[in-house]
């Protein structure tokens, strides 16, 4: 094995490691008092703690398989995946199958937990995209020929999550799919047109929604509104200002005390920010830096074009989920009710996110130095049919 994969395979796993444990760390900071006082929890300060290490080993453990799956074994069934995908999306609306929580319709209750389809439902999107440029052999002139079926697809997809609603998901999908495909090379024309078109559909969908409007002027003016609907901005802004450069230290956060809603899961890195300091949110955004920037690497030298996007499509939708989420603790975008990959509380979020490195890493383990492209793969099933039938004769 080439050892620039193991180095950058074991970089990957150390980054994604350390975001994991420190997720650990941090939720049961943020939850002990939380958990341990309430009878909903068994008064168990460790409820979400032993939760999460559950989902952890679970996460690994289907990482590691993923990481030996041949990648290809995805491009070959992109459409099963996708029926699977909208299957389950369907459910959330089925009552005795679905879960509601703060109005929202996410979630499939399976009893023992809660499973987030849009979370599975993303990254296959992103495997239909990679799918899509490589079924037409990296040609991106040919414009709206290849781009408009992915569109209609994702159109359709994107629909059903905002049904739920959730309007952050079906950005962070929107926007990763169009960092593919500009990545691709598609026109540019073509991408503005559709990212305006996007930005037109998405005022009128927030002004649709009273609360998503009222969530835009806290976010702009947090501290007028600091009572109603800016109250979750200023708590994490005071979390922030409380931690410093160093911060208060692991336990010693005030703002996870009843003050802060949600401060497991969307808002887990204001816990970061209040109790490491900005020392804390700094390694934390370099983690995922260095991350992406492997993630790059491995695309760069995938030995096919959707082993390339692939690759591409998952390190972009880490990255613009974990830089979304900070900038939202940081009031820098508006609320969005989204996690922190690897870090938030979340089985469904921590183990697709762990599966998805899995891939990544089977994409590096299988790279080359030139790829292959489309008209190689058939070049070589044609040679090998016509093979088989002359062994046949």
């Amino acid at each position: 094995m080439n050892p620039g994969k193991r180095h950058e395979n074991l970089v990957l796993a150390l980054c994604v490691l350390s975001l994991a444990v420190l997720g650990l760390i941090m939720i049961y900071s943020a939850t002990n008092v939380m958990a341990g006082s309430s009878p909903r929890y068994g008064f168990d300060p460790a409820y979400f703690f032993k939760r999460q290490v559950l989902f952890l080993a679970i996460g690994i453990s289907i990482a590691m398989g993923l990481s030996r799956l041949d990648h290809d074994f995805y491009r070959r069934r992109i459409g099963w995946f996708l029926g699977a995908a909208i299957l389950l999306l369907l459910l959330v609306y089925f009552p005795g199958i679905k879960h509601t929580a703060n109005g929202a319709s996410r979630w499939i209750n399976l009893r023992l937990f809660t499973f987030q389809p849009s979370e599975f439902a993303k990254f296959v999107l992103l495997a239909f995209a990679a799918w899509g440029i490589d079924r037409n052999g990296e040609n991106p002139k040919k414009g709206y020929r290849a781009f408009l079926p992915m569109l209609a697809v994702m159109g359709l997809f994107v629909a059903v999550i905002l049904q739920e609603p959730d309007f952050g998901m079906a950005v962070v999908i929107l926007v990763s799919f169009l960092t593919i495909v500009f990545i691709a090379g598609f026109p540019w024309k073509l991408l503005a047109a559709f990212a305006a078109a996007g930005a037109a559909g998405a005022a009128v969908l927030i002004l649709a929604k009273p609360y998503r409007v009222a969530r835009i002027h806290a976010f702009l003016d947090p501290i007028s509104q600091a009572q109603t609907s800016g109250y979750q901005v200023v708590q994490s802004l005071i979390a922030f200002s409380n931690g410093g450069l160093l911060g208060t230290g692991v336990g010693g956060g005030k703002q996870k005390l009843f003050y802060l809603p949600e401060i497991h899961t969307d808002y887990i890195f204001s816990v970061i920010g209040e109790e490491l300091g900005f020392a804390g949110v700094t390694l934390v955004g370099a983690c995922f830096v260095v991350m992406v920037w492997v993630g790059y690497r491995i695309a760069r030298r995938a030995r096919d074009p959707f082993g390339k996007y692939l690759a591409m499509g998952v390190s972009s939708v880490i990255g613009i989920q974990a830089l979304m989420n900070m900038m939202v603790g940081l009031s820098m975008l508006p609320p969005k009710g989204m996690v922190l990959p690897f870090l938030s509380y979340g089985g469904s979020s921590l183990v697709l996110h762990l599966a998805a490195i899995g891939v990544l890493m089977n994409v590096s383990l299988k790279g080359a130095d030139g790829l292959v492209t489309t008209d190689d793969r058939r070049r070589r099933r044609y040679r090998w049919a016509r093979l088989s039938g002359d062994r046949a004769c």
